[in-house]
């Protein structure tokens, strides 16, 4: 028991780890923070203020934080086979997200979580998550703006899940419950892109435009 909660704190500390805002104010010396709230500027925006390069290694590193929880730190704890453990492993990945919106490392500050939870995703259901990662950046390339393809992404994730594991893995059923949370975590926290789309005024829009001013 001992060895789980260590793996489940060590979640928890590696979602946490802000390599975004880290890499920020080394490069600019600016923080990713929106004043005001608790979450970061939008991806669109990050990119803008940091530049492709920069933006894609942060979404690779926060993108591993979920895969190295959901699997090599799984296998560590659990042995060659640590999806027995489906339930534990689950939890983790929640921490992972949990500790990336709300990182201790920030005052319980953070990101939006969808490169955290792509990470877990590849990791549990491999398949639907390079499906909808793909549909996600042709979406984003496509309409020149990752709003579109983030959104997509999340979107597709848990239908395409429903798909795979009804249709291929019936065994994976369970996986569908930790689809379900980390997609509509991942909607609640682009929900100012979703009321953008619907033509409702957002302040935290406004707030990222006088970001990207400064």
């Amino acid at each position: 028991m001992q060895t789980v909660l260590i793996y489940l704190c060590a979640a928890y500390f590696i979602g946490s780890l802000p390599f975004g805002e880290i890499l920020s104010r080394l490069k600019t010396g600016k923080s990713l923070i929106l004043e005001g709230t608790r979450t970061t500027v939008a991806p669109a925006k990050m990119f803008e203020l940091l530049g492709i390069a920069t933006g894609t290694l942060i979404c690779l590193l926060d993108f591993f934080k979920g895969f190295l929880v959901a699997y090599p730190l799984a296998a560590l704890t659990f042995g060659e086979n640590p999806y027995v453990n489906w339930g534990w492993i689950s939890l983790a990945s929640l921490l992972t997200l949990i500790g990336h919106c709300n990182s201790v490392f920030l005052g319980f500050k953070g990101g939006r979580g969808l490169s955290p939870t792509v990470g877990v995703m590849a990791s549990l259901l491999p398949i639907p998550a390079a499906i909808a990662f793909c549909l996600g950046l042709f979406l984003a390339f496509w309409g020149l703006s990752t709003k579109p393809g983030a959104l997509s992404a999340a979107g597709a994730m848990p239908l395409l899940s429903i798909i795979w594991v009804l249709v291929v893995k019936p065994q994976d059923l369970f996986y569908l419950y930790i689809v379900a949370f980390m997609s509509l975590w991942t909607f609640w926290e682009y929900r100012d892109e979703l009321k953008s789309y619907m033509g409702i005024k957002s302040q935290t829009k406004e707030t990222d435009q006088q970001a990207i001013s400064q």
